[in-house]
């Protein structure tokens, strides 16, 4: 029996409020996958990222993100587990300046 691969950590975390606005989003998965779909969406509009579809399986991914600024924000990706599944999900976090959270990017 074999197990899907999940995302197992991200950077900014799920739910995360940081003072700072992130120079880069990591997403690590339990396995490696291929990346085939990320958007960085604020309210309203996409923001720029570096991601581009991977054709090699990787467990990790890191990707810039020039032009952030503070608010909300919801990263939608979707990657294809080496069973061959698809998995999509979505990760938000709110950058917000003058927050008291101790989270960092």
């Amino acid at each position: 029996v074999s197990a899907h691969t999940g995302l197992r950590e991200t950077t900014p975390d799920n739910g995360a409020v940081v003072k700072v606005a992130p120079t880069e989003i990591n997403l690590s998965f339990s396995g490696d996958v291929k990346l085939i779909k990320l958007e960085l969406m604020g309210v309203g509009h996409e923001m720029p990222t570096s991601f581009e579809p991977n054709v090699t399986a990787q467990a990790s991914f890191t990707f810039a993100t020039p032009g952030m600024h503070p608010g909300k924000f919801m990263v939608n990706w979707a990657a294809i587990g080496a069973d061959g599944h698809t998995l999509t999900d979505s990760v938000e976090f709110e950058v917000d300046p003058k927050s008291t959270a101790s989270v960092s990017p």
